[in-house]
């Protein structure tokens, strides 16, 4: 069974994806990372994810990203971190709860402000008034990621330690060791 986890950038997925799958001995996919190589044998072209999304705009970007979690369909067993925007379109959200255990990453405005803002703005934010369209779009998003059919961790409320806890429960009750 795979676990496949979403939620706004930030919120912790790659990180928190690659620690679960280093303790559970699974596999680790980032699907921002498969885009990148996608995107890299379609043009040759090896940039960064966010790169690819200003030079595509957003319809050919979600119609890759669209590709890319369709190869994910054989995948068993992995730990999976979606990009931010994957489940704002229904079809993906069918596709991936036949492909896994949805894992719904919740964490505030406020800690993913500070997270995004750190570093480089993201492709989808303005950047002439990042803080105003951040707000924008976690005020866009945040229904839709609360309305997708899955497991909720709030992330502001436990510890590393506590998230990792949780999402290894998770993984434990999707798929129990033989003999339950």
């Amino acid at each position: 069974m795979n676990l496949i986890l979403f939620g706004f950038k930030g919120c912790g997925k790659t990180h928190f994806g690659k620690l679960l799958a280093q303790k559970m001995h699974r596999r680790f996919i980032d699907t921002d990372d498969l885009i990148v190589e996608f995107f890299a044998k379609k043009t040759g072209q090896h940039t960064l994810v966010r790169e690819i999304y200003i030079q595509l705009g957003s319809a050919s970007f979600r119609a890759l990203e669209k590709e890319v979690l369709h190869s994910l369909k054989p995948m068993k067993n992995a730990i999976i971190a979606l990009g931010g925007g994957a489940v704002l379109d229904q079809e993906n959200v069918e596709l991936l709860q036949k492909i896994g255990c949805l894992v719904y990453l919740s964490t505030s405005a406020q800690t993913l402000q500070k997270r995004m803002l750190q570093h480089q703005t993201p492709a989808f934010l303005e950047t002439k008034d990042p803080k105003a369209s951040f707000l924008e779009v976690y005020q866009e998003r945040r229904p839709v990621y609360e309305s997708v059919p899955a497991a909720k961790i709030d992330c502001d409320a436990l510890d590393e330690a506590g998230v990792l806890a949780a999402l290894q429960s998770l993984l434990v009750l999707q798929d129990p060791p033989n003999g339950f």
